[in-house]
């Protein structure tokens, strides 16, 4: 690789980097901010929790509605056109009114950090070889990390200090920020065979663009965009690997508060610290896991990472008496999440071609999303009427669960039936 070619690819990293972390951290500020946004509105907590459903469903929503789209019109017009509207609804939840207008601002906002998300996985998938794209992905979903163990508290900061409303200020500045290294950075799509005459020349005009976004999200091409996934084994399991992994995490994290109060007596200070550790051991772990996968493979490192994380959330919630080792536990859980997601993100990119890869990752998006609500519900339940070990040791089977079908049923570009592209 050359020196340009590896500058290039660096200032890449940088801005998709940028780009996870404002809209993590925008999504993520909420929680510590929601006690003035009661206070401003006059609303109670079931109302205000409504800020954050809206957000993850419009996100949801709009993610499987543009993975065809994203897949012809390229990934650099969808981000730079996710990054406008989403500084531009970040500004306007800072305005917001009243309480109906934060409402739809947020969901605005969550459309946006919707199509941020998919395309980001997309353009590393386009852009790295796969041979290297494990490292590339590590460094940009420790983005995800880096939001949440600084980005929140730093929004939390402003909200002490200021206002909410600069709050939101502040990272719709840091996204009008983006625009510029973005425009300067965002590769350009390539056009397809389909879309080049026998000269080399593009014949796609205007019209005919316009013409294939329009179609790209008909529900017929909807249907049948995604259901040919529902008959390949490697795409299958991966969308059914993210269910599980997105089940078995928010599951057991949505109720560590709870049982960390109800049975160590933390304040919710400390409870944060544990979290804020969790997440260094996370921030750090990311490149090295993505280095690691690209040398050892990805499937082999998703595969061991997930069972020690299942190990660890079957184990840490039966600790009592012993707070420094759930707090060590806590670290190694982070460091495990971490050492899963990059690889597991390079592995679903390689499970599509070019041609079609944002469409795989919308649809694991959106079934993952599913695998919030899902497993959510399903641990409060289980912690209402039998407790936090109940609730770790469902996430445990999950969280293996996941594993094991990796292991079984996907295979790497370059292994015995393993997909062709992206095998340089």
């Amino acid at each position: 690789m050359t020196d340009a070619r590896r500058e290039g690819n660096n200032r890449l990293i940088v801005v998709l980097f940028g780009l996870m972390f404002v809209a993590v951290a925008d999504n993520q500020m909420i929680s510590p901010i929601l006690p003035d946004l009661m206070a401003t509105f006059g609303i109670g907590a079931g109302r205000a929790g409504l800020l954050v459903s809206v957000y993850a469903i419009a996100a949801a929503v709009v993610s499987f509605a543009i993975g065809p789209l994203s897949d012809r019109t390229g990934r650099r017009k969808m981000l730079i056109a996710g990054l406008i509207v989403f500084t531009a609804a970040t500004l306007l939840c800072g305005l917001a009114w009243d309480y109906a207008s934060l409402v739809a601002f947020r969901a605005v906002t969550g459309a946006a950090a919707g199509v941020l998300s998919l395309n980001i996985t997309a353009c590393i998938g386009d852009h790295f070889p796969y041979k290297r794209r494990g490292a590339a992905m590590g460094m940009v979903m420790s983005g995800y990390f880096a939001a949440m163990i600084l980005g929140v508290p730093a929004g939390a900061y402003v909200a002490e200090a200021w206002s909410w409303r600069w709050a939101f200020g502040v990272f719709a500045g840091a996204g009008l920020l983006l625009w510029a290294p973005a425009l300067a950075v965002l590769p350009r799509r390539v056009p397809t065979a389909s879309a080049v005459g026998t000269d080399g020349a593009a014949r796609t005009t205007s019209a005919e663009s316009a013409a294939r976004a329009v179609h790209a999200v008909s529900l017929g091409n909807l249907a049948s965009s995604y259901g040919r996934f529902l008959t390949r084994t490697g795409p299958l399991t991966v969308i059914a690997a993210s269910f599980l992994v997105s089940a078995s995490t928010v599951g057991f994290i949505t109720y560590v508060g709870t049982w960390l109060r109800d049975v160590y007596a933390l304040s919710t200070d400390w409870i944060g610290l544990i979290f804020l550790f969790s997440g260094l051991g996370a921030l750090l772990g990311s490149p090295l896991a993505g280095y690691l996968s690209d040398r050892a493979g990805k499937r082999g490192v998703v595969v061991v990472s997930g069972l020690v994380m299942a190990g660890l959330l079957a184990a840490i919630p039966w600790i009592t008496g012993l707070l420094p080792v759930v707090f060590v536990g806590f670290i190694l859980t982070g460091i495990a999440g971490a050492f899963r997601h990059a690889p597991l993100q390079a592995l679903v990119t390689a499970m599509a071609s070019d041609e079609e890869r944002g469409t795989l990752i919308a649809l694991k998006n959106t079934v993952a999303e599913f695998g919030i609500a899902g497993g959510t519900a399903f641990c409060g339940v289980l912690y209402v009427a039998f407790g936090y070990p109940s609730v770790g040791a469902a996430c445990g089977v999950m969280a293996a669960a996941a594993s094991f079908v990796i292991l079984f049923w996907v295979r790497e570009p370059g292994e015995p039936d393993g997909p062709d592209q992206d095998s340089s």
